[in-house]
């Protein structure tokens, strides 16, 4: 599977429970499908992607699915000053993840998967409420 961004092949990674992570050795952008990340999500108390909500932002350019060569669509959290965002597509529902994102984690998909739950973590908070002061 070839990255999103840099059309470099992707390396495929799998964390004990046989979750499915694409990692790009290029960017270092992370995709996976959306069922691995909702039971990733599950997994770690928080809600599924759909319950998140966030906001579509069709002007922003996202690259091209490396499985159905369907357009992204980037998704925005509620945060107004820093918003977090992810691509995901359409067709598949697959996610991808910039390696900004996880700049601080390492390279096992186990060390992955925590920096994806610690990204959607900050993603679900709403703005305005105690967590999102801190």
């Amino acid at each position: 599977m070839d990255c999103p961004r840099d059309n470099t092949e992707m390396t495929e990674l799998t964390d004990g429970e046989d979750r499915l992570l694409f990692r790009c050795a290029e960017c270092g952008g992370l995709w996976l499908d959306v069922a691995d990340l909702n039971r990733i999500l599950l997994h770690n108390g928080l809600a599924t992607l759909e319950a998140m909500g966030g906001r579509a932002n069709p002007e922003e350019d996202a690259g091209e699915c490396p499985v159905d060569n369907v357009a992204l669509l980037a998704v925005e959290s509620q945060h107004k000053r820093n918003p977090l965002v992810y691509e995901t597509c359409e067709s598949c529902g697959g996610i991808w993840l910039e390696s900004a994102d996880f700049a601080e984690e390492g390279d096992s998909a186990e060390e992955l998967t925590k920096g994806i739950v610690e990204f959607y973590r900050e993603f679900a908070v709403k703005p305005g409420t105690k967590a999102a002061r801190k």
